[in-house]
């Protein structure tokens, strides 16, 4: 079942409806950067300061729950994709079971079933996965946020210093991706 809220692929009929697909492109574009900015943030607190990172990781997934369905409310309406109500539903399901989900990890911790490392891991390993089913509901642009994410898991999970290798892939998908976007705004 694709739920997904996709740009349209045909002409608009008024001059405006290409305005707003536009004006839409270019929030998307900054929310991404935004984002990823905020997630290469998390990556460096992961590389230099694991025992922190659990922390960083689920305050990160609250603001990406508030953040993204902000997001994808404000795009449906402007774009007329979809229902609020029924995107606000989905967004609501989707973060309130990954927030379960940390707060179960969290539980782990203090029962003494994992580590703060493992803890850290595995919080991020929720962002990730909720992050990649909201871009699903949101834009496609959170599935390169999750690529970026999953990318930072294993880096973490098994290389010491991994910061540079991630840095240079988020350039790499910023670019990318705003040059799509670029190209989206002028082609249309």
């Amino acid at each position: 079942m694709d739920t997904a809220i996709n740009e349209p692929h045909i002409s608009p009929p008024a001059a405006t409806a290409g305005a707003t697909f536009k004006h839409v492109l270019k929030v998307d574009a900054v929310l991404f950067v935004g984002i990823t900015f905020f997630a290469m943030l998390g990556i460096g607190i992961t590389n230099y300061r694991v025992d922190s990172a659990y922390s960083y990781w689920s305050y990160m997934l609250v603001v990406l729950a508030v953040v993204t369905t902000a997001w994808g409310s404000w795009r449906a309406q402007k774009l007329g994709l979809r229902e609020g109500g029924k995107l606000l539903y989905q967004q609501i399901i989707l973060w309130g079971a990954a927030l379960v989900s940390v707060a179960v990890i969290y539980r782990l911790l203090e029962a003494g079933r994992i580590n703060v490392d493992t803890t850290g891991l595995l919080v991020l390993l929720m962002l990730t996965f909720a992050t990649f089913v909201d871009g699903m509901l949101v834009s496609w642009k959170l599935y390169v946020v999750s690529a970026l994410l999953l990318l930072t898991l294993l880096m973490a999970a098994y290389v010491g210093q991994f910061l540079w290798i991630i840095l240079l892939a988020a350039v790499v998908l910023i670019a990318l991706v705003l040059i799509f976007v670029v190209w989206k705004i002028w082609s249309y």
